[in-house]
């Protein structure tokens, strides 16, 4: 099952949110990191179209989200009850931190429990009476001099850790052309290059050139060149002297095979 259908029971909760736009904020975070459902409870504005400029993607939840009276009624559903909170209380209740919660949401989506991720409205978060309704409370570690997040930043950061810990590390996309690492041949013909085109400009002068290329090799090391790169930068060195016949400055270099159209690459 793939992390989205994992987590299609797991409900966003905004108590009381006071501006549209951040309800596109958090709308907008939701769709990001695989969220569809949206449950608001006593809104003082909501205006879909406003929130859809914000949220820009994110027409199918705002369209299927529901309105309710009560924070108790819009996590009735749920079995699984997750406050946030900028601060611990002296409540004893059971903390945890965005990461160490995400694991215990995702195993509750895992078996087809629903999940209620409850966030407080702008100005003075959830209650203790709110947080009663939860059966944990997320604590996100904030610098102590501004604890205080944007409403839909606490959303995505939540709901970030939530899509990791349900897939995992997502590999990135691969390359549109795969090349194999550059022969030592390649690498050696490079470098020739280069140093003749250093030469033909005068680069070192009095400095002497085998430190200078040593460092060249080493930063070329570092970067591991596949054999497209390496044929683009020689035949960048390469036209530095071909450049610089065609102005009459040197003698033309010796002819170097064509490479492919870097713009392909």
């Amino acid at each position: 099952m793939s992390a989205t259908r994992d987590l299609d029971g797991t409900i966003v909760v905004l108590n009381e949110p006071q501006d549209p736009v951040n309800i596109g904020g958090v709308v907008r975070a939701m769709k990001n990191m695989g969220l569809r459902r949206l449950h608001l409870v006593r809104p003082a504005e909501f205006d879909p179209y406003r929130v859809e400029g914000v949220a820009h993607t994110g027409l199918d939840v705002i369209n299927t989200a529901r309105q309710f009276d009560t924070l108790a009624a819009a996590v009735s559903e749920c079995q699984l009850v997750v406050g946030t909170t900028a601060r611990g209380r002296r409540v004893r209740r059971s903390y945890l931190r965005p990461r160490e919660a995400a694991a215990e949401i995702v195993a509750a989506a895992a078996t087809e429990q629903s999940v209620a991720l409850v966030f407080g409205r702008e100005d003075r978060g959830l209650s203790n009476e709110d947080l009663d309704l939860c059966s944990r409370i997320v604590v996100i570690p904030t610098d102590p001099q501004a604890t205080s997040l944007n409403l839909a930043q606490a959303v995505l950061i939540l709901a970030y850790e939530i899509r990791l810990a349900a897939a995992g590390e997502l590999p990135f996309k691969r390359p549109r052309r795969d090349a194999p690492p550059a022969t030592r041949e390649e690498l050696e013909s490079l470098f020739g290059e280069v140093e003749a085109s250093l030469r033909a400009i005068d680069f070192f002068k009095a400095h002497k050139v085998t430190p200078i290329m040593r460092t060249i090799r080493q930063v070329a090391a570092r970067a591991d060149l596949d054999n497209r790169e390496s044929a683009l930068l020689k035949a960048m060195a390469y036209e530095v002297r071909n450049f610089m016949a065609r102005r009459g400055l040197t003698e033309a270099p010796p002819r170097t095979p064509k490479i492919a159209d870097p713009g392909k690459m």
